[in-house]
């Protein structure tokens, strides 16, 4: 059973000293009680002071007149922090950690988006018992099962990616891409799963990057990098793929441009939110009117094209933003006729 660090000192100097201590009320509390106040095993205390060379300076105290209540109160304490082993000698409690944090280390492949949203819809077992908190201490011997369908790739933006390359007719098998807003890794992922050389992903952020992702060895993660004003890379790529917030798409384009080979094909998904009008985006961050997402997607194919780039058509996300905005990956091709011209 766990014991605060206070009464183990309290019961010691009761077991040494062989006194008895008042409680202010008259009643007394003998040494031989110490032990089942405790629940520990007769004569554990004595084991822990001769086996505990740090305590051995107790066998000098005498007993400190305390009341049953302060003991009571301490066997409740929010300061316990150790135990009594079989041996009686005095260890430290074995450490606990998130339920999500396990769950990241045991589960690599999978991002923390995924694993947190399972938690919550009790997906996750911890030995045997569900459980959807995930801030829940758990013991590192535990048994932790997510029982939840593997996910194809590892975040929700591989799916949006997806969906521009199947009804758009993107070519990306055997392609050097890069993917800027790289994040957890869903469009990496894609790129990969779609046959892509190689990949290097750069985002502003650190940390992010899904452990599949990160360890895999065609790709090249660039942290702590704006691509507003990155300058080169290795090699100049065939496919850029953009997925960025909090800047507009037409802010990066000559970055974009300045690593992008002659003839290159550039993928980008268009947010509403960060293109539009202040006065247009409603409450929440969100943009609902259609006539202002016509306005934003001309704006941008407009503002591409001048950039050399020749619009190849653009779908509706068939999934939403975090918040619940409408998102539209938009495919655009880059030739050496059209930019000779």
């Amino acid at each position: 059973m766990a014991m605060g660090y206070m009464q183990d000192l309290f019961y010691l100097c009761i077991r040494i000293s062989d006194r008895t201590c008042e409680n202010g009320e008259g009643k007394k509390i003998r040494p031989k009680m110490a032990p089942q106040l405790l629940k520990l095993p007769t004569g554990s205390i004595s084991r822990i002071l001769h086996t505990t060379p740090s305590l051995s300076f107790l066998s000098l105290s005498k007993s400190p007149k305390l009341s049953v209540r302060w003991v009571k109160a301490q066997i409740h304490s929010p300061f316990r922090s150790y135990a009594v082993a079989s041996s009686g000698k005095l260890q430290a409690p074995k450490k606990k950690r998130r339920l999500d944090e396990i769950c990241l280390e045991r589960f690599q492949q999978y991002s923390r988006t995924f694993i947190q949203s399972w938690i919550l819809q009790g997906k996750v077992s911890v030995d045997r018992k569900v459980v959807n908190k995930a801030g829940t201490p758990v013991s590192e011997k535990a048994v932790v099962q997510i029982m939840a369908e593997i996910p194809k790739y590892v975040c929700r933006a591989g799916y949006k990616l997806e969906a521009a390359i199947e009804q758009l007719g993107v070519n990306v098998a055997g392609k050097v891409a890069l993917d800027s807003g790289l994040s957890t890794g869903g469009f990496t992922d894609c790129l990969l799963q779609y046959g892509a050389s190689f990949v290097y992903g750069v985002d502003v952020g650190y940390g992010q990057v899904a452990d599949k992702i990160r360890r895999d060895e065609c790709v090249c993660v660039i942290e702590r990098t704006n691509l507003r004003y990155l300058s080169e890379l290795p090699q100049k790529v065939d496919l850029v793929t953009l997925d960025l917030s909090f800047i507009s798409i037409l802010l990066v384009m000559p970055a974009v441009i300045n690593v992008m080979k002659e003839e290159a094909i550039l993928v980008t998904l268009v947010k509403p939110q960060f293109e539009a009008r202040r006065s247009q985006v409603g409450s929440g961050g969100i943009v609902r009117d259609p006539m202002v997402h016509q306005e934003v997607l001309e704006k941008i194919i407009k503002g591409v094209e001048n950039f050399g780039f020749c619009s190849n058509g653009w779908i509706e996300s068939p999934l939403k933003g975090a918040e619940g905005n409408t998102e539209f990956p938009v495919y655009f091709s880059r030739t050496a006729e059209r930019n000779a011209n």
